[in-house]
């Protein structure tokens, strides 16, 4: 058994959205972390570490076999060429829900296929899909370049909360002429949406009865083979369901309570040394209810719509298993191989209709330690992965492996910002304040002089008291507090043009403000942009790699 550590988290990590259209974060350099991928997988190819009594090379080595044996199964088995791969080379690992998601979440997919290129190496992009389903519509450029909103377009009636997996695409029009709706938003802004190049890839695998997290997918692998950067593929509800992973799950079912254990010691080092006070973020802590231990695996039967924490009561001679309501078994151990034996059962359970899935944390964590060599993360994933490393040390007694944490932010040709900023508007508020109290500094010398020669004589009476506190003195400042209060008012109204053309400012630059926060909105999905933009993008932030 690995010998526990305790948890150190020390220093968070800032890592930045780009501010700036076309800026990119990559940390470490993409050169570097080309290094990090080839000496991690030499350095876990002669790890002999045991887990479960098996060593970490000869996990990871079976893990990464199935797994990529799987991706090529599900790129047949939906009509697709596998891209080419070198399983003898490094595997970078990436992952998200199977959204529309935005350029900065896509600069990832981009990254390990050309990675991959670079070290003679595989891509695989975990879809997943055990997650709540959402969004479910894009949101789009709506309005003028004055003044721009935001309306979002749906592509299914469906809104029921479920996780991606169990959802079908509906094909009515909300489905089939969404890229119809979407283009007829955007021709207003001249722009020509890559969504419609890549659509009909959704469409073909809804009418091939796909459910609708696949049809999503499928139009965002469409568009990664159009331009030369297709990875491989596994969504997390067939990754769940492998040998590999039973494994794994039946692992930190076994140990439920020393995982749970780590788990929570590796959230509280979080929370501390990033000042969080909330007991659920970054994730909740994994507890006791009624004898019954939570575990960091999901379950729900098909149909359900909401799912629950897998939970676990381990004894010397079993280990029940339950959802807290409609599903309990009891399964008998014995006193050798019950990791396999329960990886089997685990397997038979889920092709009755269980649903077991992994949490977003364990996820990573199988993903990291028994199949990536180099694991990308944006810049979320990246800090609750502080987490994830804390878990590796305490639990499994490894050195967690590096990862990559890149982004990027591209804007839509929507006609570029306004040349404003918030720090414009604080000026503004801060010239108005003072018309409002320091008149006298915006009044040419002719005007209202003998109520600035009164105001000045006020400061100046003002400045010799300050040191007498004497209840004369305390009489005298409440006397030319009230003289202060008349005086300024007086001023005030010589004032009175220059502040409603400054209001009339403001108000023009909290306009552009707000129309800024749409012509600069980084979550616009990559789908929106003309393909030629997107290409171009994606090539510059990634030409460290050529």
């Amino acid at each position: 058994m690995p010998v526990p550590v305790s948890p150190t988290i020390t220093s968070p990590v800032s890592r930045r959205v780009p501010a700036a259209n076309r800026g990119i974060l990559a940390d470490p350099s993409l050169t570097h972390a080309v290094k990090l991928a080839h000496d991690t997988q030499r350095a876990v190819t002669a790890c002999h570490t045991p887990i479960a009594g098996i060593s970490l090379a000869d996990w990871k080595q079976q893990s990464v076999d199935d797994t990529l044996l799987a991706a090529v199964e599900y790129a047949e088995e939906t009509g697709r060429v596998p891209p080419s791969h070198l399983s003898a080379g490094p595997l970078l690992v990436g992952g998200h829900q199977p959204t529309l998601f935005h350029c900065g979440v896509l600069v990832k997919n981009f990254a390990l296929a050309r990675l991959a290129r670079r070290l003679d190496g595989t891509a695989l992009n975990l879809i997943v899909d055990s997650d709540i389903a959402a969004p479910l519509h894009l949101s789009v450029p709506d309005g003028s370049r004055d003044q721009p909103a935001t309306r979002l377009v749906p592509f299914t009636t469906d809104t029921a909360a479920r996780p991606w997996e169990d959802l079908r695409p509906d094909l009515s029009a909300a489905f089939t002429a969404f890229p119809d709706r979407v283009s007829d938003a955007l021709a207003r802004w001249g722009i020509d949406p890559l969504l419609t190049r890549i659509w009909p890839s959704a469409i073909a695998a809804a009418e091939a009865g796909r459910g609708l997290a696949e049809c999503l997918s499928a139009a965002r692998i469409a568009m990664q083979d159009r331009m030369g950067h297709g990875t491989l593929e596994l969504p997390i509800s067939r990754l769940a369901t492998r040998p590999p992973f039973l494994r794994f799950m039946a692992m930190s079912l076994l140990e439920a309570e020393r995982f749970a254990e780590s788990h929570n010691r590796a959230l509280s080092a979080y929370r501390i040394a990033n000042n969080v006070r909330s007991r659920t973020h970054p994730a909740a802590d994994l507890c006791w209810h009624e004898g019954w231990l939570e575990t960091p695996f999901w379950c729900w039967h098909s149909g359900d719509t909401h799912r629950r924490r897998l939970l676990t009561q381990v004894t010397p001679t079993s280990i029940r298993l339950s959802d807290g309501s409609g599903f309990n078994v009891q399964w008998a151990l014995d006193s050798g191989h019950n990791l396999d034996r329960l990886a089997t059962a685990l397997g038979g359970w889920q092709e009755s209709g269980l649903r077991i899935r992994p949490s977003a944390l364990s996820t990573t964590l199988f993903a990291r330690v028994f199949l990536a060599d180099l694991f990308i993360h944006g810049i979320g994933g990246s800090k609750y992965d502080e987490v994830t490393d804390s878990l590796m040390a305490d639990f499994f007694g490894i050195s967690p492996p590096p990862y990559l944490t890149l982004s990027g932010t591209l804007h839509l040709p929507l006609g570029g910002p306004f040349d404003v900023s918030s720090v414009d508007r604080s000026q503004l508020t801060s010239r108005r304040r003072r018309m409002l109290y320091n008149a006298q500094e915006f009044l040419d010398a002719s005007q209202a002089s003998e109520l600035v020669e009164r105001k000045t004589s006020l400061i100046e009476r003002q400045n010799r008291d300050k040191r007498d506190t004497s209840e004369t003195s305390r009489q005298k400042r409440r006397q030319r507090f009230q003289e202060f209060r008349a005086v300024n008012h007086e001023l005030t109204r010589h004032t009175i043009g220059a502040r409603q053309a400054l209001d009339g400012e403001l108000q023009r630059l909290d306009r552009q403000l707000d129309a800024n926060s749409v012509l600069t909105n980084r979550e616009f999905s990559f789908c929106l942009f003309p393909e030629e933009l997107l290409g171009s993008f994606l090539d510059e932030a990634l030409s460290e790699l050529e």
